[in-house]
């Protein structure tokens, strides 16, 4: 995870929640997949989805030694008679105007990250040609009959839900099961607390493209306004977030303040918003406290709860956030399955038995039960390992398949 918000530090990731949920997003869907499975980034507009994954792409570089290139597409600009040729490539003669063999975006990616941003815009048809690339990562060359295979991270990208888009036919299911790791962006509204940082780094920035020296920034006053007006109006997009702080800070006067006052952005939070902060600033101010408040209760909780199991309270989240990744599995695949509390204890008791004897590293009941220690009363009963066996393989007969 270190590693990660070190890597969000090149990029200039900014917003302390953002970066935490994103890291372990990040860690779970590219490190310990080993960046063999394809990824899709889905995100409302301006939620950062460009700066995510040249975030997955700096981290396969650094943790896996890929010395590739960061590719980037977007298919919203593809037509489907270019589609092939551009990913794949060509031979020459292949259709009228190909004198000569012509690379792909994929061959350019090779060892690197290919992105495909609003891949929901590809035809169902296009989307089927996709299926081999992310299935089997093999791909051939307009023209071409030799397959060829490529070890580019692949990621999909999207500003709607797919799995929505799937459930209406507007988006190939098959596709969607192909890229099982996912990494979704939270709209700005929903983590109050980057609001500030980012407001304040982008009052910094244009203040520098300004030439202002010695400014240093907003009022704690114009901060907490701007924090309010973005929860209150359910403001998803970090870019219209920097375009209204840009905005106030270039049209302030000479000479340069020290720091600029919540005055200063009260028109533009009215006409981005249509937000008035000072009859609307007591509900804001209270929202804020119920929404800390909250926080402080829900981390006494889990530090309450991890202290009577006796397990760190970062393992516990951590678990939390496997169960969540779980419970969203189930609407995917293609036979979604109801988002029920009996379905959700079924997987997870699966899930649990499978993780454990994965790390065990047994090839049958006998080393398992060897695990635990070589007297019976450390080792599990025979007919517990059995059972265990059953349901993690499905063989009535114990021969694994």
């Amino acid at each position: 995870m270190d590693r990660i918000i070190q890597a969000c530090d090149r990029l200039g990731i900014v917003g302390s929640r953002f970066r935490e949920e994103i890291a372990a997003q990040v860690q779970s869907s590219v490190l310990a997949r080993r960046g063999r499975d394809a990824i899709r980034i889905t995100g409302s507009t301006g939620t950062g989805k460009e700066l995510v994954s040249a975030l997955v792409h700096e981290v396969a570089r650094t943790e896996f030694g890929r010395t590739g290139e960061l590719v980037e597409i977007n298919c919203g600009n593809l037509p489907d008679s270019l589609f092939e040729s551009t990913l794949f490539g060509h031979k020459r003669g292949a259709f009228t105007g190909a004198a000569t063999d012509g690379k792909g975006l994929l061959e350019r990616a090779r060892g690197g990250t290919l992105v495909l941003d609003e891949v929901q815009n590809l035809s169902l048809e296009a989307q089927g040609r996709l299926l081999r690339l992310i299935g089997e990562r093999e791909y051939r060359p307009v023209g071409s009959t030799a397959l060829q295979r490529t070890d580019a991270l692949i990621v999909l990208v999207s500003n709607l839900d797919l799995v929505q888009l799937a459930g209406t036919g507007r988006f190939r299911r098959d596709l969607l099961d192909r890229a099982p790791a996912k990494i979704t962006l939270p709209p700005l509204w929903q983590r109050r607390e980057d609001v500030a940082e980012l407001a304040q780094q982008f009052a910094l920035e244009a203040a520098a493209d300004r030439g202002w020296t010695g400014f240093e920034g907003l009022t704690r006053r114009a901060l907490a306004d701007i924090e309010g007006a973005v929860v209150a109006h359910e403001e998803s997009s970090v870019r219209r977030l920097r375009e209204l702080i840009r905005d106030a800070v270039f049209a302030f006067p000479e000479p340069a303040p020290v720091k600029l006052e919540s005055a200063a952005i009260e028109r533009f939070l009215a006409s981005f918003y249509g937000a008035n902060p000072a009859a609307d600033r007591a509900a804001w101010d209270r929202e804020d406290i119920e929404e800390r408040f909250d926080l402080a209760v829900e981390a006494q909780v889990v530090r309450h709860i991890a202290g009577l199991h006796g397990i760190p309270e970062n393992t516990l989240l951590k678990l939390a956030r496997v169960l969540r990744e779980l419970r969203d599995s189930l609407q995917t695949g293609e036979k979604p399955v109801p988002n029920s509390y009996r379905n959700l204890m079924a997987r997870t008791s699966l899930a649990t038995k499978a993780a454990l004897w994965i790390l065990t590293g047994a090839n049958n009941q006998a080393e398992f039960r060897k695990f635990f220690g070589e007297k019976n009363h450390e080792m599990p009963p025979k007919s517990v390992a059995w059972q265990l066996y059953h349901d993690v393989f499905g063989d009535d007969d114990g021969k694994k398949h």
